[in-house]
């Protein structure tokens, strides 16, 4: 009868648990987010700390809050950077005359739909461009475009509640290093606090690595993409280049999805500029030069700016992503190497004596 309550109690309490998580869930993002901006700037805090002002020692409260405004800085000036020329092409995007992609497209869809109906895709009464036009018109519809200004209006008002929350979560996260160890040592057994704080304190040190490698491979990619467009002639290079990198965060799905947006801010420049709309030369030099880059990326910089950062094998890195993905979508993909990470950790600290264990984390 106690085994039976006991069980019952646990139930209950999974699912008083799982209720709470659900209603307080924005409250766990700004958490989450906090601590992960934490982890990015305790290397610059302790930086600062180690700064002498004579005999005495820079003030710890003031380096937490000089990185906490370094770190939002950074953010709003990224905003500062791409949001105007954000406004300009949704203006320029609401201003183009959708005849004119669809002319382009003519040649370009008819040996699509040629090739479709030769292989049996389609029937020869489908009407490939009429199809297309459609779907080019619907989204570029003005209607769109202000439906898109009214959603970025009233987002406003949470975005400034959870940049003022999160900002006073992080500088306490900053000031007080061990505040969120000491949160989980109270939640923890006395028996297993030991292991639980060598896990959370190497957990920090290699997410902190993996965070500002993250950091390096997106300003590489950016930058990339950036020379490279602007080397071609595209008129929004920056644009391309800071919005198609930034999608290389979701692990191969990413790169579509930037195509597709660098595709759109090209088009809108050839258009705004006033030249002679011809898609294909548009489309080889935009797919040419992510293909490159992204490959490049995919193969080189992020196996080997990921293994060396969370020491672990670039082909294992691969794998991860993969299952993560198969497992768990778009989220899973972009979570996946933190999680793995702290897997391991927690593996190497409670399964040591595990041959397999042993190999897959004796790097760390």
């Amino acid at each position: 009868m106690y085994k039976k309550n006991k069980w019952i109690f646990i139930g209950l309490l999974l699912l008083l648990i799982s209720f709470l998580v659900w209603f307080f869930l924005n409250i766990l993002v700004y958490i989450l987010v906090a601590t992960v901006l934490s982890i990015m700037g305790r290397p610059l805090v302790l930086l600062l700390d180690r700064i002498k002002i004579g005999k005495r020692k820079f003030p710890h409260t003031l380096s937490s809050i000089i990185t906490l405004l370094v770190i939002y800085g950074v953010i709003l000036g990224f905003f500062a950077l791409v949001l105007p020329m954000l406004i300009t092409q949704i203006t320029s995007l609401s201003a183009i005359n959708p005849e004119i992609i669809s002319n382009s497209l003519k040649e370009p869809i008819n040996w699509i739909e040629n090739l479709l109906i030769s292989n049996q895709i389609i029937l020869p009464t489908d009407n490939l461009e009429g199809i297309i036009s459609n779907k080019i018109m619907s989204f570029i519809n003005i209607t769109n475009i202000s439906d898109l200004a009214n959603t970025l209006i009233g987002f406003t008002g949470s975005l400034l509640v959870a940049i003022f929350v999160v900002g006073f979560i992080t500088f306490f996260l900053l000031k007080e290093n061990r505040m969120l160890l000491n949160g989980i040592m109270l939640l923890t057994p006395l028996k297993l606090q030991s292991e639980i704080k060598h896990v959370y304190l190497k957990t920090i040190q290699m997410l902190s690595k993996y965070f500002l490698g993250l950091c390096l491979d997106l300003f590489i990619v950016i930058t990339l993409i950036t020379i490279s467009t602007w080397f071609f002639g595209f008129k929004n290079a920056l644009m391309i280049g800071f919005f198609a990198g930034i999608m290389n965060i979701v692990p191969y799905v990413g790169p579509i999805i930037g195509w597709i947006i660098a595709m759109i801010f090209a088009v809108s420049g050839v258009v705004e500029s006033g030249q002679t709309l011809d898609l294909m030369p548009v489309f080889l030099k935009i797919s040419g030069i992510l293909i490159v880059i992204n490959v490049l990326d995919a193969f080189i910089f992020q196996p080997t700016i990921y293994s060396n950062v969370v020491k672990a094998h670039p082909l294992e890195i691969f794998l991860v992503i993969l299952i993560a993905g198969s497992a768990a979508g778009i989220p899973g993909m972009i979570l996946a190497i933190p999680t793995y990470t702290v897997i391991r950790i927690v593996a190497k600290e409670f399964l040591h004596k595990s041959p397999l264990v042993k190999k897959m984390t004796e790097h760390i």
